[in-house]
Formats: C-alpha cells, structure tokens, sequence
C-alpha cells in the first residue's frame, strides 16, 4: 500500500500527459482519468465469530474511472464513462462498476446505455446519509436483493422543468447472473428552490425461478424519499415497499412482503469534521425466511483536505427473531448465522485522485 501511494503521483503525471496527447489527436474536448483509494482496518462480528482485518471501500468503492466527453453541436454532446473496481489491499481480480455511454441534449434530455444505477438507486443514494458506504444500511437492510445496478440497460434522464426531472430505465434482461432478469424502473425528482428535496421511484423485476427455469417471477418495490436541508445540517428519510420473488442467483430466493423505514442526518461541524446518523425499521409481513430487524449505522469523516478523508463507522443490525436469511452489515463478511445481530466497525482513509 505504501509503495502504491508513493508512485501514484508519478503515475498520474504520465496518465495525464497521454491523456492531453490523446485529446488533441483525436479532437475529444474531455479526457479524465481519477480515482479513489480506500483502505481501512475493520473489526466485525458476522457468521459466528469476529473478523479482524485490513479491508478497502469502506466510505467509497475502490475505482479507477475513465471519463471522455465531446460536443457534437452547442446542443448535443457525447459522454462515455468506465469505472474498474478494485481492492488496494489485496489481490483480487479488477472488477466492472459503471460503465455506459450516453447522448446529452440540454434542450432533449439524456439517453444512456450500459450497466448503471437505477432511477431508483440515484433517488435513495441521495438521501443515505453516507451515500451507499460499506456499512450502509439502505444497501445492506432497505433494499436488500432489490433491483439498483443493472447490466444492459437503457435509461432516459429528462431536462429540468419547474424543477421537475423524470428518469425511466428498462434492462434487456439476457441470460446472465439474474437468471433472465429484466428490470424496469422510473423515477420522478423535485428539485426546488426551498431545502426541500423529493423523488417517488418504483422498480418491476422479471426473472426466472432459481429452482424451475419455466416459472417467470416478479417483484416490485416503491420508494418515497425525502431531504431536507438547513445550513450545515441535512435530514433525510426513505419508506420503501416491497412484494415478490426475490433472488441471489445460484443459491437464494424467497418471497416477501413488506415495508421499512429509513431516518438519516448528517452534518457538518467547522466545515472539516462530519457526523452521520442513519436508523432503519423494516417490517417483513411474510414472517417466512426473513426477519424483522431495527438497524443503527454511525459515522464521523475527517476532511484533512479537498483529497484526504479520515473516516470511521460502526454498524450494528438486531434480527427481531431468528430466521435463515439474516441482513448484513456487509457483503464482504460472512453471513450472519440464523440467531446472529451482525455489528462492525471501520477506521480508514479515502484519497481521491
């Protein structure tokens, strides 16, 4: 780890020298390669005993991300964008993240394609007061196996109008890890004037039965978020209600039906300390292979500068009564055993390049 923050600087001079060469042979106007690094030590309990290591991502995925834009006329412009995951810390195989290409209109709106976040997954995303952490509670409790970045998809993103934006998603759903999985998705923004933000959002996916490749399945989950800004201070809050057939392909599906909720803050004292809070409620109706659970994450970042973040959370989720599929505080331990309240704890630091 010390040997690669020692050579980034020189490697970023080289990358950005080919990339101005790139750029004024090819007559591309934007060419831009960052990136985050993000290590942290993490003591966690989960799958019945207490994991002590060094682990990466824990504020923000690992990535290196290539961005290129063009403008076409004043009007419409290209973007193309390909992020690679990865993990500092060990030796894992450099993995897909986003990547889609997309025609911008200021006047039309936007058409992307690729494999990107849900209309749905920008909405909530939003309003999770750590925007989707490692320890996140509306990755790993709300939305659980539901729909939020898809692999072949369409999305269309509209122009602003009276502060409204509309965003519609719908995936080709070919054969892959989802078992034939199609998603649609669509999601309505209000962005105003006033602190206030809203967005409603619904998500319909058809798959495939994991036991019986003849049954379609379908499940369906809504979303209601809301955020409110004063000064240094943001509070935000999620309900989400879900129905259907859900699955992890190879090994795990279930029916379910339910709702929970999600109250978050954060803010911001002296411009460089942060806290955040996030509390979640979910109640499953089907009482079958999942349980009702209450959840509280906790957090406080450090901005040592407009590059450094100095961060630690903690995670802790209680199961209202044992069941075979228990929620994670990450998906990187071992799942939790059927009587089992996960918790964990992360004390890191995030470089962005």
């Amino acid at each position: 780890m010390r040997k690669l923050l020692l050579a980034l600087p020189l490697v970023s001079g080289y990358a950005c020298a080919d990339i101005a060469e790139i750029a004024n042979t090819t007559g591309i106007d934007v060419i831009e390669l960052s990136g985050i690094i993000d290590v942290n030590y993490e003591v966690a309990e989960s799958g019945g005993f207490t994991e002590e290591r060094v682990n990466g991502g824990g504020l923000s995925a690992n990535r290196l991300q290539l961005h290129m834009q063009e403008a076409l006329t004043d009007d419409l412009s290209l973007n193309w964008v390909y992020q690679a995951q990865y993990n500092p810390h060990s030796d894992d195989d450099i993995g897909k993240r986003e990547a889609y290409a997309q025609i911008i209109s200021k006047r039309w709106g936007t058409l992307s394609a690729g494999r990107q976040d849900t209309p749905s997954a920008n909405a909530y995303g939003y309003a999770d007061p750590l925007y989707n952490n490692d320890y996140s509670l509306i990755s790993n409790v709300m939305v659980f196996y539901a729909p939020w970045r898809e692999d072949g998809s369409l999305m269309y993103i509209s122009p602003r109008i009276e502060g409204y934006e509309f965003r519609g998603m719908v995936t080709d759903g070919e054969d892959d890890g989802s078992r034939d999985g199609q998603v649609i998705s669509i999601a309505v923004d209000r962005w105003t004037d006033s602190p206030w933000y809203f967005s409603a959002a619904v998500d319909r996916k058809y798959q495939r039965n994991l036991w019986d490749q003849y049954t379609m399945e379908q499940s369906t989950d809504a979303y209601l978020t809301a955020v409110y800004s004063m000064g240094r201070t943001e509070l935000s809050a999620v309900y989400h209600r879900y129905v259907g057939y859900y699955a992890y392909a190879p090994w795990v599906d279930f029916e379910s039906n339910g709702s929970d909720l999600q109250l978050g803050m954060r803010h911001n004292f002296g411009n460089k300390h942060n806290a955040t809070a996030s509390f979640i409620y979910k109640d499953d109706r089907k009482d079958e292979a999942l349980s009702d659970a209450a959840a509280i994450s906790l957090g406080y970042i450090y901005n040592y500068d407009k590059n450094i973040d100095l961060y630690g959370v903690y995670a802790y989720i209680h199961h209202k009564r044992d069941s075979e599929i228990r929620y994670p505080i990450s998906w990187s331990l071992e799942n939790p055993l059927p009587d089992e309240n996960p918790q964990g704890m992360q004390l890191g630091v995030r470089i962005k390049f």
